[in-house]
């Protein structure tokens, strides 16, 4: 019996693949991908150590595909060092000689990597070629683009469902692994609220959720996550998670989860503090005593108000007494100088942060409720809502110009641009000054009156503000916003939307007080937005009176769990942590960042908004692509 071609034995296995499989390609096709398979394979063949420059040298030798096969690969190599404008460059060129559909093809999902790297999802999808035109290679990659994107655009469990259905087109073991670790990021970053099977998830998706719900509330506890483990397999038992991925899971869990023998706390307890650092304790304590550890670590508390005793001081008695971690300080003073000091005995949380970023130190960790964590994720919101032009008002302090400096600049990265910012004074009740100016609607007063002078008779008016801004971005406490919002429906920007930090909300349930916030959108604490928190509720009933610093008492509940996770934060990008103030992440100075969850007022209550679902005429559904 006569051996095949190669060409069509080739073509052969490809055909079947594709019937097996979700691209759609005619034998045609199929015969013309293969014989460009020929051509990638060479290319494949050039030396691993060739630079972009190099392959762009090659290209200016070469004419025809092998030119625009160099350049492509120029492209690649450029858009993973991160030189996107160069890339972004060649593609162009490219783009500007190509005729051949697969050719244009390869440019886009190329463009579609460079808009991802720009952090624009939204352009990457809309880049992105008809998927069952693609070959399945391609096709991988569009799809591995569409769950970053989806990722990015904060849609976690749609990248989950997509990488999920990857999985049965990757060839190695490898790529599996690899598809595995992205699937536990996205999950990673799903909010516990929003981390629910839907009932149109298949078994694979609902056990990836399952396991990572069953981690999360396990998570404080090496014990208990080896048997959430065990009996997750062997209720998924055929699940295509590998046994790798799951052995590696528990294994750096075990090598990163460092149990305290003793805690020192090192907080102001006199003084101008004394009613923050109650709160903070607090929870602490209340953290120490849900600890289901047969051995918990001894706690012992450090008066930093004492000005007769240095922190210094004070910090190696700490030492002295044992302690394997430290809390606290909470002041900047102290914190500023911690971050001098080249080696710390023990790792040691704060709960505030320096004003430098950079430390010296690598055992320091930065730990608070950041105001700019809000701002930026106040942007991102906006700008995946498609508002790129914003007005912000904000009070006149130095945590206002803050607060204002994060959104713009994040808002700026992204795209938008703040065309108008106004700040009001601490110490009035009286708005309209600053949202007149906010809005041009002095000019629009003035234009009516010179036109009355003209006319010589009063004219029926409505002031008309400026229609260049599509959205509001607010700095404002909640005594502030309870007054502003309905001075700028006053004065005719009612139609616009309003983002807002934490502050607008006092954090407990006032209806009719909060009534005037109707409409506003701000992102917030899972304490404080849960309804059913057991701990919460001890709270509101044990404390009535330190209501105010119930973002404070979450805190100290975070800042007890969280110290013993710390390694583990720093062993993966993706690695987070679920907390109460949020799903807390590392960045590489060892400063602790927030994800917060959002909410709308409506009748006078905050409504949680679950944001990870994508709106069924979204792009990065693209279903009549897939």
């Amino acid at each position: 019996m006569k051996s095949l071609n190669p060409l069509i034995t080739i073509c052969l296995i490809a055909l079947l693949s594709a019937c097996a499989t979700g691209p759609e390609k005619s034998v045609d096709e199929i015969i013309s991908d293969a014989v460009r398979s020929q051509t990638d394979e060479a290319m494949e063949a050039q030396p691993d150590e060739m630079s972009a420059e190099d392959y762009i040298g090659l290209a200016s030798e070469s004419s025809g595909k092998q030119r625009e096969q160099y350049l492509l690969k120029a492209a690649e190599l450029l858009i993973q060092r991160g030189d996107l404008r160069m890339a972004e460059s060649q593609l162009q060129t490219l783009d500007a000689e190509s005729s051949a559909r697969s050719q244009q093809h390869q440019i886009n999902l190329l463009a579609a990597k460079i808009a991802l790297a720009n952090e624009n999802p939204r352009q990457a999808v809309e880049l992105l070629p008809p998927l069952k035109e693609l070959p399945l290679p391609q096709y991988i990659e569009a799809r591995k683009i569409m769950a970053d994107a989806n990722l990015d655009l904060g849609y976690h469990l749609e990248a989950v469902r997509i990488r999920v259905e990857l999985d049965h087109y990757l060839g190695t073991g490898a790529e599996k692994e690899k598809n595995h670790e992205a699937i536990w990021a996205a999950l990673q970053r799903t909010p516990e609220i929003s981390l629910q099977a839907s009932k149109t998830d298949n078994q694979t998706t609902r056990g990836w959720i399952d396991l990572a719900r069953g981690l999360r509330m396990a998570q404080t506890n090496v014990s208990a996550i080896q048997e959430t483990i065990l009996d997750w397999g062997t209720r998924y038992p055929s699940h295509p998670v590998s046994n790798q991925f799951i052995d590696n899971l528990l294994i750096e869990y075990q090598q990163t989860f460092t149990p305290a023998t003793s805690i020192a706390i090192m907080l102001p307890m006199q003084g101008q503090y004394k009613s923050v650092t109650d709160a903070i304790q607090g929870g602490i304590v209340t953290a120490w005593y849900k600890q289901t550890s047969s051995e918990k670590p001894l706690l012992r508390f450090y008066d930093t108000s004492d000005e007769s005793v240095s922190f210094n001081e004070l910090y190696q008695q700490a030492i002295a007494d044992g302690a394997s971690y430290i809390i606290g300080p909470l002041d900047k003073a102290s914190i500023n100088r911690l971050t001098q000091e080249f080696s710390l005995d023990v790792p040691t949380l704060t709960l505030n942060y320096a004003e430098n970023p950079l430390s010296l130190s690598d055992n320091l960790y930065q730990f608070g409720l950041l105001p700019e964590d809000e701002a930026r994720q106040a942007a991102e919101l906006a700008i995946r809502d498609d508002h790129t032009t914003a007005a912000v008002l904000i009070p006149d302090s130095d945590w206002g110009r803050r607060i204002l400096y994060a959104f713009t600049k994040r808002f700026e990265q992204l795209g938008g641009s703040v065309l108008a910012s106004e700040q009001y004074p601490t110490n009035v009740d009286d708005y309209s000054r600053q949202i007149k100016a906010l809005f041009n609607l002095d000019d629009s007063n003035a234009r009516h009156k010179d036109l009355e002078h003209v006319l010589g008779t009063r004219l029926q008016f409505i002031p008309y503000r400026r229609q260049d801004i599509d959205m509001i971005f607010l700095a404002a406490t909640h005594r502030a916003a309870r007054g502003i919002i309905p001075a700028l429906k006053f004065h005719h920007a009612g139609d616009l939307p309003v983002y807002a930090t934490s502050h607008v909300y006092s954090g407990y349930l006032d209806r009719n007080a909060d009534r005037d916030l109707d409409g506003v959108t701000f992102c917030d604490l899972p304490w404080t937005l849960s309804s059913d928190n057991m701990l919460k509720k001890n709270f509101n009933s044990t404390w009535k009176d330190q209501r105010v610093y119930t973002r404070l008492f979450a805190l100290g509940i975070d800042a007890f769990n969280i110290i013993q996770s710390l390694k583990y934060l720093q062993s993966h990008d993706y690695a987070r942590f679920s907390g109460e103030t949020g799903i807390i992440s590392l960045d590489e100075n060892l400063r602790l960042h927030r994800e917060l969850l959002w909410a709308q007022f409506k009748n006078g209550v905050p409504v949680h908004l679950d944001l990870t679902i994508p709106p069924v005429k979204a792009a990065v559904h693209s279903a009549e692509q897939s």
